[in-house]
């Protein structure tokens, strides 16, 4: 089976027109839910969180915006150097 790099991938979906990413995301499932895994099988059929948002979300929203914009952030890279991976 040919293999492709998973960041060809990105870079497709990345290019992809907004009015396209709802097919690519159910294309993406029904591949997906092809590979047998059981947890991922109720995953991907799990129904959307329509819960609103109480007051606690909207505060750790906020916080995350806030560390986002100062700069507050770790790369993933540098996340997993620190922990030797």
């Amino acid at each position: 089976m040919q293999t492709i790099p998973k960041n060809e991938l990105h870079r497709l979906v990345e290019a992809l027109p907004d009015s396209d990413t709802l097919a690519a995301k159910r294309l993406l499932e029904y591949v997906l839910s092809k590979t047998g895994d059981p947890v991922l099988k109720a995953f991907l059929s799990a129904p959307e969180d329509d819960e609103p948002l109480d007051e606690e979300d909207l505060a750790h929203l906020e916080e995350a915006e806030r560390d986002l914009s100062e700069g507050g952030v770790v790369a993933w890279e540098d996340v997993k150097k620190e922990l030797g991976l």
